[in-house]
């Protein structure tokens, strides 16, 4: 995948993932862009290699939830 292929790609990833967390949250989708490109869970989203745009918005979100509640695993890839 080039750069700019990925690019767009988390792009849509984060969009659709923000959406999912301002939903389950109730914080205005400001407040959820700003929680989950702090998060861990963005930090690893945003490094191609590691495969993680794989996992659906609906997990993103979820294993963001969990990184706010101190909870974080991640599910084993095999």
């Amino acid at each position: 995948m080039t750069a700019k292929e990925f690019e767009s790609l988390m792009y849509i990833i984060t969009a659709h993932t923000v959406d999912k967390i301002a939903a389950r949250t109730g914080w205005s989708e400001d407040e959820a862009m700003l929680a989950f490109l702090r998060s861990q869970v963005y930090a690893v989203l945003e490094q191609e290699e590691s495969k993680a745009w794989h996992f659906s918005t609906t997990m993103l979100a979820q294993l963001f939830l969990d990184e706010q509640n101190g909870c974080l695993v991640w599910p084993e890839v095999a």
